[in-house]
């Protein structure tokens, strides 16, 4: 895959970085496949994913966006670091 094991990111090509990807991917699913599951039957990833669902609140979208729009602050640019104004 890699001319040397500690070769810099930066120093790869586009193949070589897809090739390096699909490898952690392969990987990962490797390993995800032969997890063994935990004491309530369910893989880790499988716990992961039983954490996301659809959002549950009783406001009504109007009063959601109210409160988004009175939690914004602004900032002039005095307020903003020197990478934000170049």
């Amino acid at each position: 895959m890699l001319s040397t094991p500690n070769q810099p990111i930066s120093t790869l090509t586009v193949a070589e970085l897809e090739a390096l990807i699909t490898e952690i991917v392969r990987r990962v699913l490797r390993e995800e496949m032969h997890q063994p599951a935990r004491e309530n039957g369910r893989t880790m990833s499988e716990e992961l994913l039983a954490t996301f669902g659809a959002w549950e609140d009783d406001r009504s979208a109007d009063e959601i966006v109210a409160e988004i729009y009175a939690s914004r602050t602004t900032s002039s640019p005095k307020d903003l670091s020197p990478q934000f104004l170049a």
